[in-house]
């Protein structure tokens, strides 16, 4: 900790000597070279100058001694350079590309000669990474937007990086940062946009939400770097995903879109297929416009993007809605499925049999009397909707009811964004993002009968959306090599969701005191009768957050060196609400209208008709207030970018870091004290662990101080087309202690109706009065240390907020094979230490040398341990609500376990989980060249840990199931596959304009007429096929202390056939069995042994029209699962289901329609403005017809005599080295 504090004051005092605020400029790009003459003599002094060439904007320095030159802060796009130098030649090399996070290379040999004469040489983009040691990939405008692209998403294209898979046995179109990336968790990635961070920390804390992504059509260049990236980057776990929106030029330019999807060209689903179902209704709309051009010329430009995206997609509702004798009373015609009577007993009349036990009298003829019916449920029943349609089972009347319903969304997004040049040296550029996405949900019940109204309708509400995205930044060069950039960046996004209606409670004869006692007004929730209505649990959502940052960097180059340090500071901040049931919830049975009191029977009892008796067997009243917490993050960097030799260069760097874990406005946090004595003394026991409270603006974590992250790299240039690069490093990524959508406990309760106090025997409470006692209410920190005692308890350990750390490292070789590509072959390696464990809670489990393998080492049985005892805390724990720790008596287990004065004791999720990733990947690229450019990767990796989910919050992320765990007491016994690891994959993208008509190999002289019909022909594919992710089987029933069972792996589980044929078993059930009680399974936690292969292509096909020299008509078409391939999700693996072994579900979905831009066939200086229209071709795909208006085309012409032993080499830090000519 010393250590730590010394470190960040020297570089806090090092970085306010420098600049009162720094920012990094990791989304523009970099050039250097070394200028020399014919006979290798270094040129000291010569101008090297790069103008951007779209705004004619100059970047210009002066080599050094040994005629070194190094620029940064260059935005991407194209280029032009120029070299002077006395007694030489003038040099110039125009169509250079430059793309984000490149590190170009650009060596030149000058002339002898008179400065007048000129070299001029046209460039081609360079493919070979000679300077840094990242993996990732760099996608350009181009082939972004004449890829297939389903959901419109800029994300989409992280599927073209080696190395990156989507969690959750997801396709290959991930839209938020839901995936993994070099074996990295899953959801812990950053996402830049124009160098601004653009998602927050989800609620649950510990995952990254993306809030904001500018679309398809804003976006000049899309990056992600993984494994191994530069010390500048902050906390991110596996990846960086680096966005540049568009900016201005000197000439005006803009488009003009109408993109629509509907589902009368899409194909059936498979499902529906299967079930002889019609094609279910879809519709979209998405109109847009894209201007940009000059404010002033040579000096400020603008770019603003507005884009509409409405759809309407249905909804249905299934549910057995009770008839209308039920309604009355009257269930004589109430049925078991096979069409035997069943019968309904009278809570309220009660006798005991022979044996002393009581039971219940049947009501006469099956028939309640209304005069027995509960006013609340009387009121309640009018909202129940009527039955409408034909039953699936005449006997039972089930799914009798069917609605359907329209949902509508409307999603609009605007970008504007301003670049301006103060003075040659001092640049800015500010960017605003906002948008504005509202929801209105199918009133499912109002459809069905507007007499009932909306506010019953459960699960659904509006909801309204706004994000708002900031970015602002200036460069100012203090002299040649010094270079200064100070960015600030804010996320800020709202999101509002509400059940269609208000409602007081009271109207339905529930209590005055649940009403008063309700942050939020909603219909209280009536379940468990084969009908629901009310506000389900945890629909009402009150949320505000976002982040902003402040970051930066001031490089400085020496020597050979590029020396870059830098500062940033992030705080989030979140204020959340999402209470789960404010008005109250109320369930009902089928047990409290049978015979016996506990035993059920299938053949008696009905949950309606306890519905109507007003006597449930479930219920919760929530008090969980709105909280507002804080977290913050600070890092610092020095990166050193050192080229030892024109040939060999180290990337060297070192981050330190730390989270200022969260806090809460009004101080409504706890956490454990594991050391503190408790209040409260048994003779015999010592007692240790205390619920305590934070103090004013204090945290309940403990910060983590030793985050170092030392990063190595090396990049050898073999020769002019090889390149050999290794680089390793240590990274850290967000922990949990970030901002959290929830208070302490003692802050929210939950009350639950106690509704017998004599098992079943009589009820206790009334709906009208359902908590005679009082309602549970927050009691916070009145109590001290007594909080909790003799009641289950959970709240945070001050010592897990460290953060998880990621180990990395690679070796890759490129090299350039002709036809201007590039082969490379990497090596990716990575290991996941003190990674967040789910199942790592329980403060109190007991040790399993009490329990495990009864009979063969357990010290007792389940019965001893469950049996009675002397209660050594009768008379000193006298809570009311200690229903466990109060009596006589004990259990025995309880005397047992850990902090024994507690009902039980949880805490928040450790970090002591463990990761490894090994994967060996190629990958072949073919930039743009006669006609034709290509991508394709595939990738072999192993994936292993020990849990592979990081919190229970968080299942809808990933695996639900890979957070089970059964052994909780040796981690080393739950090593296996990971829930994410997928040993293959493979992706192969390209794009071909077929060689005929204008400008094209083929009848390149025809007129306009034949042109419009051969000419101007583009089609594009998008393939992957990949390994499905492991497979986990549980089980139901399972018996076990603390953990989760398995069942027994007996046998081998494999099977063969088609997909088709073993549909119904995918694998062989009867290599599994139950294991005895108590005792593990042999199971592995999860198998090598998968579901069936993702197996996909996305296609598209364009036809452009060119009408004048300045605008163009495009018609364009795209399908999504062109082949129509159902893709099936895995089987179920819950061994003792029904379904065990049966895949029932696909998830890739039928052929699909969706309209897309392309501007492929078009110039790099034009863009397209456009009209779309929709058909049918009989391939059910896309299309689009448009036309584009755009400025003057700039040209680069090369006319130089320059001998191939002159020609300029020049090598691209993220992609490729080449030499010019």
């Amino acid at each position: 900790m010393k250590r730590a504090t010394m470190i960040l004051g020297l570089l806090g005092l090092l970085l306010a000597i420098s600049a009162p605020t720094w920012a990094q400029s990791s989304y523009t790009a970099s050039a250097r070279g070394v200028i020399s003459d014919a006979s290798g003599a270094s040129v000291p002094g010569a101008k090297v100058t790069l103008t951007e060439a779209d705004r004619n904007l100059a970047h210009t320095v002066t080599t050094d001694e040994a005629g070194r030159y190094f620029m940064t802060a260059l935005p991407p796009g194209p280029y032009r350079l120029t070299i002077e130098a006395k007694g030489f030649k003038k040099y110039a090399v125009t169509n250079i590309q430059l793309a984000v996070q490149q590190q170009a290379t650009f060596d030149a040999s000058l002339q002898v000669g008179e400065l007048s004469t000129s070299v001029e040489i046209t460039s081609e983009a360079p493919l070979l990474n000679t300077t840094i040691a990242t993996m990732g990939q760099v996608v350009e405008t181009k082939y972004m937007m004449s890829l297939p692209n389903i959901g419109r998403s800029s994300l989409f294209y992280l599927s073209l990086t080696p190395g990156v898979v989507g969690a959750n046995s997801q396709t290959n179109t991930p839209t938020n940062t839901n995936f993994v990336a070099g074996g990295a968790r899953n959801s812990t990635s950053d996402v830049l946009v124009d160098g601004a961070i653009v998602n927050t920390t989800e609620q649950n804390t510990g995952a990254t939400d993306l809030k904001y992504t500018p679309s398809v059509d804003a976006v000049q260049e899309f990056k992600i770097q993984m494994n191994f990236f530069n010390a500048e980057y902050a906390e991110s776990g596996g990846a960086v995903v680096n966005l540049v929106t568009k900016s201005g030029t000197n000439q005006f330019h803009g488009d003009a879109y109408y993109y629509r999807r509907d589902s009368t060209l899409n194909a059936n689903s498979w499902s529906n297929n299967r079930s002889g179902a019609p094609k279910t209704y879809y519709r979209r709309d998405q109109p847009g416009i894209v201007i940009g051009g000059p404010i002033k010329r040579n000096k400020t430009f603008f770019f603003a993007t507005y884009e509409q995206t409405k759809a309407k997609s249905p909804q249905t509702y299934t549910g057995s809605a009770p008839i209308a004798a039920f309604r009355t009373g009257d269930f004589s015609k109430l049925l078991f499925s096979d069409g035997r009577p069943m019968t309904i007993y009278n809570p309220f009349d009660t006798y005991k049999d022979a044996s002393g036990v009581t039971k219940r009298n049947p009501f006469p003829n099956n028939q309640i009397p209304v005069s027995m019916f509960d006013p609340v449920s009387v009121k309640a029943m009018k909202y129940i909707p009527t039955a409408n349609s034909v039953p699936t089972n005449a006997y039972t009347f089930a799914n009798n009811f069917y609605v359907q319903g329209i949902d509508l969304s409307m999603t609009r997004q605007m970008d504007f964004k301003v670049d301006h040049s103060l003075t040659d040296k001092l640049r800015i550029t500010g960017r605003y993002s906002h948008q504005r996405s509202d929801g209105t949900p199918a009133n499912m019940w109002a459809a069905a009968d507007a007499s009932i109204g909306a506010a019953n309708s459960p699960n659904t509400g509006p909801n309204a959306t706004r994000n708002h995205s900031v970015a602002a930044n200036a460069t100012w060069m203090q002299n040649p090599s010094t270079i200064w950039v100070v960015n600030y960046g804010l996320i800020y996004s709202t999101y509002g969701r509400n059940p269609f209606a208000a409602t007081d409670s009271t109207t339905l004869g529930l209590p005055k005191y649940m009403l008063d006692n309700a942050a939020y007004k909603a219909f209280p929730f009536f379940n468990g009768f084969g009908i629901d209505i009310g506000t389900q649990g945890w629909l009402i959502m009150d949320r505000q957050e976002g982040v902003h940052q402040i970051a930066g960097s001031m490089t400085k180059t020496f020597s050979g060196h590029t020396l870059k340090a830098g500062y940033e500071y992030r705080r989030n901040f979140l204020d959340y609400a999402q209470p789960g049931y404010p008005q109250g919830h109320f369930s009902f049975g089928q047990q409290t209208t049978s015979q016996d009191l506990n035993t059920s029977n299938s053949l008696q009892g009905s949950a309606f008709a306890s519905f109507l008796l007003g006597w449930g067997n479930g219920g919760d009243y929530h008090i969980d207030p709105k909280v507002f917490n804080r977290a913050a993050y600070m890092g610092f960097f020095v990166q050193d970018d050192w080229k030892l030799t024109s040939k060999l260069t180290l990337n060297l760097g070192l981050r330190y870091e730390f989270d200022i874990p969260r806090w809460e406005l009004q101080n409504r946090f706890s956490y454990w004290d594991l050391n503190a004595s408790a209040p409260i003394s048994v003779p015999g026991y010592t007692l240790k662990g205390v619920y305590k409270f934070v103090g004013n603006g204090q945290s309940p974590f403990d910060k983590d101080m030793n985050n170092f992250a030392p990063r190595l790299g090396i990049a050898y240039a073999l020769n002019s087309k090889t390149s050999i690069r290794t680089g390793a490093g240590i990274f850290y990524t967000l922990s949990r202690a970030t901002v959290s959508g929830h208070t302490g406990s003692p802050f929210n309760t939950n009350s639950t109706p106690t509704w017998s106090l004599d098992s079943n025997a009589t009820r206790y409470i009334t709906l009208s009065n359902p908590y005679p006692q009082g309602l549970t209410l927050p009691l916070g920190s009145s109590l001290g240390d007594a909080t909790f005692m003799g009641l289950g308890a959970g709240t945070i350990l001050r010592n897990t907020a460290q953060n998880p750390e990621l180990y990395q490292w690679n070796f890759s070789i490129q090299r350039e094979v002709g036809f201007g590509s590039l082969l490379e072959v990497n090596y990716l390696g990575s290991r996941g230490a003190k990674l967040t464990n789910a199942a790592s809670t329980g403060l109190a489990n007991l040790n399993p040398i009490y329990w495990l393998n009864p009979g063969n080492g357990a010290q007792y049985t389940r019965q001893q341990l469950q049996a009675a005892v002397p209660n050594p805390f009768y008379g000193i724990i006298t809570n009311p609500l200690a229903t466990n720790m109060r009596n006589p008596t004990i259990q025995f287990y309880r005397l047992l376990r850990p902090m024994m004065q507690f009902d039980g004791a949880s805490s928040s999720e450790l970090g002591n989980g463990d990761s490894s990733y090994q994967s060996l990947q190629v990958k072949w690229e073919k930039r743009f060249s006669h006609g034709f450019q290509m991508l394709a990767h595939y990738t072999w990796s192993k994936m292993l840990d020990d849990v592979s989910n990081g919190s229970g919050n968080l299942d809808w992320l990933s695996n639900s199931n890979g957070r089970y765990l059964q052994n909780l007491w040796d981690y080393s016994q739950e090593k296996s596959y990971s829930s994410n690891d997928v040993p293959h994959r493979l992706v192969i993208t390209g794009v071909y304009q077929l060689p005929v008509g204008q400008g094209r190999q083929w009848m390149n002289h025809v007129n306009r007429w034949v042109d419009g019909v051969v000419g101007g022909w583009e089609i594009s594919a998008f393939y992957t096929r990949q390994s499905s992710q492991p497979l986990q089987v549980t089980q139901n029933g399972g018996t076990l202390w603390n953990g989760t069972q398995r069942p027994n792996l007996i046998g081998d589980p494999s099977t063969s056939g088609s997909v088709y044929s073993r549909m119904g078993q995918w694998f062989n059930t009867a290599a599994f069995s139950q294991p005895a009680a108590d005792t593990y399974g042999s199971a592995p936690r999860f198998l090598n042994y998968r579901g069936p292969l993702l197996d996909t292509l996305d296609a598209s096909i364009a036809k452009s029209w060119k009408v004048t020299e300045a605008q163009r008509v495009e018609f364009r078409m795209e399908a999504s699962n062109f082949r129509n391939h159902p893709i099936f999700n895995p089987p179920a693996t819950a061994y003792g289901s029904s379904s065990f072994g049966q895949i029932t579900s696909t998830k890739v979905g039928s052929r699909n329609i969706q309209l897309s831009r392309q501007t492929g066939p078009l110039p790099p200086a034009q863009r397209r403005a456009g009209l779309c229209f929709l058909f049918d071709s009989g391939r059910q795909r896309q299309a689009i017809f448009r036309t584009s208006r755009a400025g003057s085309v700039m040209m680069a012409h090369t006319s130089s005599s320059t001998p191939p032993t002159a020609m300029p080499t020049i090598r691209n830090g993220s992609n490729s080295s080449h030499t010019i000519g």
